[in-house]
C-alpha cells in the first residue's frame, strides 16, 4: 500500500509527509522486521514466529554471550570529557576547568554510566543507536532567571529516527531529522493548548493505530486509557541565522498527522543537531550501521535446528520401547507409568516376559553433536569471543599481566567499535556545550566540587561574553577500567614502592580513583602527619623565643 497516496486524502502536515517518506525507506530496507528479529534472537526468543508443533523446542543461545563480551569490552572504556581552550588566557583556562567539573556532574545526573550500556548494546544488536539531548528549563524569560543548565537525555530506537539523507554518514550534515514517539492524545492536546493552538485544530489530534513502526509494539500491547495514543513527531533542521551571517541555528517543531501543535522555534547559538549517533560498524554510503547480531543469526538457526533434531531423535529412539501382546495385556497404558500394576490374562502358566518385550535403544550417530559443537566453537572463535577472550579461565592460576595481554590481543578486533564509542562521546560533549551556550543567554551559574574533593562545593559564574569568546576544542581521554587493567596498574605501583623507586607520598598521589587501595584514607593520614610535623616544629621555636625574652629581662 502506498502510504503517501493514502495520506493525500487527508490534509496532513509537511512534516508528516517527510515522515511518510522515511517510513517508506524503512519498509524498503525491512528495518522494522530486521530490528525486531535481532532483538528476539538476542533475548533468547529464537523460535519466535515459527510453528513448533505444540512443543517448546530447545535452543542454545550463542549470540547473547558473544555480544555481551563485545559490549562489555567497549563499555568498560572509562571516558572523561575534557574541555580545552585554544588559548593561553588564564581566565579562559579557568573556565575550562570549571566546565570540566560541571561535565562530570552532568554525566552523573543523566546516568550516562548506565545509559552508555544501553546505547552500545543497541548499536551492537541493530547497527546504530541514538541519544537525544535537551535543556529542561522553561523557555524564554524563565531561562534568564534560571542560569543553571538542566541537561536531560533520552535513548531513541534507531527505527524511530528518520534522516533526510540516508546516504550521509555525518549526522550533523543531515538536511533534517525526525524523531517519532507515541504519546497519549490527552497529553498532546494539553501541550497544544499551552502553545495557543486553536480548538478546531486540537480536535484533529486523535488516536491512531500506527504501531507497526515502533519496535516490539502493537495496538494490543498499548494501554488504552482515555483518548488513546497517537504518533507525535519532533522535527529538526539547521537554518541560516539572520543575525549572524554565515552562522547556522537549530529550528524545531512538533506535529501529529494533521496538526503542527508546536510552531517552528529558532534557537540562536545552537548550530548542531541535539542528537548523537553511534554506529557499530560503518557501511559505505549509508547513514546506518551494520548489526553484529544479524550476521550471527544464520549460524544460530542452524545450531538450534541441529539441537532440535538431536532432541527429537533421542525422544523417539533413545529409550527402550515396549512391545506387548494386546490380547493378553488388559491395561497397556500402565506400561508407561512408574510403579503401576500391569494386568494380564490367559497366560496359561507362561512367563510375563513372553507377552512383554522391550526394544533396545538405537545407537545414533555422533555427527549431529559434532556439527553443533563445531558451529558453536567456530562461530565464537571467528567473532573473537572464545573462552580465553571472554574470561572463562582460572584467574587463580594466571597472572594479571598474562590475562591483560591475552585480553588486549583478543580485543584488537573491537578497535573500530571503541573508536566509534569515543566519537559518540565527542558528539555528546559538543552537543552539551552548545546547549549550555544557547540556553544560557544571561550566562551560566552552577556549583561544583573541586577536583581534590577537599574544599567542598565551589560556585562558578560564567558570563555570556566569556562563553562567546571561548573557542572550544573537545578532547576525550579514554582509559581502560576493567579489573585486570586496574590490577596490573596497582601491581606496578606496589613494585615501585617496594623497590624504593618512589616515596609513599608519590605512591598515594599516583593512585587512581578506581584503585582498590583506599587512597582517600591514605591522604588523610599524610595530612595528619603533616599537621603534626608543623605543630612539633612550632613548639621548639616558641620555647627558644621565650628563653631569649627571659635573658633580655635579666640583662635589663
Amino acid at each position: 500500500m502506498n502510504t503517501n497516496a493514502a495520506a493525500d486524502e487527508k490534509q496532513i502536515t509537511d512534516i508528516w509527509r517527510k515522515y511518510l517518506a522515511g517510513v517508506e525507506h524503512h519498509r524498503v530496507k525491512n528495518m522494522y522486521r530486521r530490528d525486531e528479529r535481532c532483538w528476539h534472537f538476542y533475548n533468547g526468543d529464537q523460535w519466535y514466529g515459527m510453528s513448533q508443533g505444540g512443543q517448546e523446542l530447545p535452543m542454545e543461545n550463542i549470540i547473547k554471550p558473544i555480544l555481551k563480551y563485545k559490549v562489555g569490552t567497549v563499555a568498560t572504556n572509562d571516558t572523561t570529557i575534557v574541555f580545552s581552550a585554544m588559548t593561553d588566557n588564564p581566565v579562559l583556562l579557568g573556565i575550562c576547568d570549571e566546565l570540566n567539573q560541571f561535565g562530570v556532574q552532568v554525566w552523573e545526573q543523566t546516568r550516562m554510566d548506565v545509559l552508555k550500556w544501553q546505547i552500545i548494546k543497541a548499536a551492537a544488536i541493530t547497527g546504530d543507536s541514538y541519544l537525544y539531548c535537551y535543556d529542561a528549563r522553561p523557555d524564554s524569560e524563565a531561562v534568564v532567571s534560571d542560569r543553571t543548565p538542566r541537561t536531560e537525555v533520552r535513548v531513541v530506537d534507531r527505527s524511530s529516527v528518520y534522516l533526510g539523507d540516508e546516504q550521509e554518514q555525518d549526522i550533523q550534515a543531515q538536511p533534517w531529522i525526525i524523531l517519532a514517539e507515541r504519546r497519549p492524545v490527552s497529553q498532546i492536546r494539553k501541550w497544544a493548548r499551552q502553545n495557543g493552538v486553536a480548538e478546531e485544530e486540537i480536535d484533529k489530534i486523535v488516536s491512531d493505530t500506527k504501531t507497526d513502526t515502533k519496535l516490539n509494539s502493537s495496538e494490543a500491547e498499548e494501554v488504552r486509557t482515555g483518548d488513546g495514543k497517537c504518533t507525535s513527531l519532533v522535527y529538526f533542521e539547521l537554518v541560516d541565522d539572520p543575525a549572524q551571517p554565515g552562522a547556522r541555528m537549530l529550528r524545531f517543531s512538533r506535529s501529529t498527522e494533521q496538526v503542527i501543535w508546536q510552531e517552528p522555534k529558532d534557537v540562536p547559538g545552537l548550530d548542531v543537531y541535539p542528537v548523537a549517533q553511534m554506529r557499530w560498524e560503518d557501511s559505505p554510503n549509508s547513514a546506518r550501521g551494520i548489526s553484529e547480531c544479524e550476521a550471527l543469526i544464520p549460524n544460530q538457526i542452524e545450531i538450534n535446528k541441529t539441537l532440535a533434531r538431536r532432541s527429537l531423535i533421542v525422544k523417539r529412539y533413545g529409550y527402550p520401547t515396549a512391545v506387548y501382546d494386546a490380547e493378553k495385556i488388559v491395561n497397556p497404558s500402565a506400561l508407561q507409568k512408574v510403579g503401576a500394576t500391569v494386568r494380564a490374562r490367559n497366560l496359561a502358566n507362561s512367563p510375563i516376559s513372553s507377552v512383554i518385550q522391550y526394544l533396545e535403544p538405537r545407537t545414533t550417530s555422533g555427527e549431529g553433536a559434532a556439527l553443533q559443537a563445531e558451529l558453536i566453537q567456530q562461530t565464537r572463535e571467528l567473532e573473537g569471543a572464545g573462552d580465553s577472550a571472554t574470561g572463562q579461565i582460572d584467574v587463580t592460576k594466571t597472572s594479571g599481566e598474562a590475562i591483560k595481554a591475552a585480553r588486549d590481543q583478543s580485543a584488537m578486533v573491537l578497535n573500530d567499535q571503541a573508536a566509534a564509542y569515543k566519537g559518540f562521546v565527542e558528539q555528546l560533549a559538543r552537543i552539551w556545550y552548545k546547549l549550555w551556550c544557547a540556553y544560557s543567554t544571561d550566562g551560566m551559574e552552577f556549583a561544583y566540587r573541586d577536583a581534590d574533593g577537599d574544599t567542598g562545593m565551589l560556585k562558578a559564574i560564567i558570563t555570556p561574553q566569556a562563553l562567546a569568546a571561548l573557542d572550544m576544542q573537545i578532547k576525550i581521554d579514554v582509559s581502560p577500567a576493567d579489573p585486570y587493567s586496574i590490577l596490573s596498574q596497582q601491581t606496578s605501583l606496589d613494585n615501585a614502592l617496594a623497590a624504593g623507586h618512589i616515596t609513599f607520598e608519590e605512591y598515594v598521589e599516583a593512585l587512581d580513583a578506581n584503585s582498590p587501595v583506599p587512597a582517600a584514607k591514605f591522604r588523610k593520614i599524610l595530612e595528619a602527619r603533616k599537621q603534626q610535623a608543623q605543630t612539633a616544629q612550632a613548639v621548639p621555636q616558641a620555647a627558644v623565643g621565650g628563653t631569649q625574652n627571659a635573658m633580655q629581662s635579666m640583662q635589663m
